[in-house]
């Protein structure tokens, strides 16, 4: 079954590239197309609810009402409906506050078609995905202002799914953006024995995903 999405973009020539792209993809099927916050709040209202988008790929920066805005609304007509953000931009305040807003994943445009799709399946199946350099500078972010965007105290870290310190270590390093080969290096340890270990991360973090457990660290204040 399908997955019916929308996309919110004010470039008409993007609009055009992600309709083209998404019709390989039969994971997908985009059912909406808004060129702004306006148009999208209107069109999903009216639109049958038998293709109601289930996830929407909003865009931050648009004329009128920008997405994040536009999210927090959506959010107030159809809470069920989940929001990934895709952007040019890397602006942390613009992520801390889309996240504030209700939107639970967070890309950058130049995602390859397939990276975002399958963000799109990991999103509906309850992840949360991240680009690695959106997750790191969120990271850097927080540490930064003391800010967290899932509103909870950041006090000392707080290790609730029995992590051993070598998996705190390898969750910082997927969260710094590194692939199984730099965390063997830095850890001085085979890539197999870090797979074996990102494996147990998954299973005591109920995960699926590196960006679950980039959301999941973020959340529980597993970073130092």
């Amino acid at each position: 079954m399908r997955i019916p999405i929308a996309l919110v973009e004010d470039n008409p020539s993007l609009r055009k590239r992600f309709l083209e792209h998404f019709k390989y993809f039969q994971n997908v099927s985009l059912e909406l197309i808004a060129s702004s916050g306006e148009d999208f709040l209107q069109k999903i209202q009216v639109i049958d609810p038998a293709i109601r988008p289930q996830i929407v790929l909003m865009d931050i920066e648009m004329p009128g009402i920008n997405g994040i805005e536009t999210t927090k609304r959506l959010k107030g007509i159809f809470p069920e409906v989940e929001v990934m953000m895709l952007t040019v931009f890397e602006d942390e305040d613009k992520i801390f506050k889309s996240i504030q807003a209700g939107a639970v994943g967070y890309l950058l445009k130049d995602e390859p078609p397939a990276g975002i799709v399958n963000a799109l399946l990991e999103l509906k199946q309850g992840g949360a995905p991240m680009s690695p350099l959106i997750a790191r500078k969120m990271l850097n972010y927080i540490k930064a202002t003391g800010k967290n965007p899932y509103e909870k105290e950041i006090t000392e870290r707080e290790n609730t799914f029995g992590l051993t310190e070598r998996e705190l270590k390898i969750i910082e390093y997927l969260v710094g953006g590194n692939n199984y080969q730099e965390i063997a290096e830095k850890l001085i340890i085979s890539p197999h024995t870090v797979k074996s270990h990102i494996k147990n991360i998954y299973k005591k973090m109920e995960v699926h995903s590196r960006a679950s457990v980039v959301r999941a660290a973020l959340e529980n204040n597993l970073l130092q």
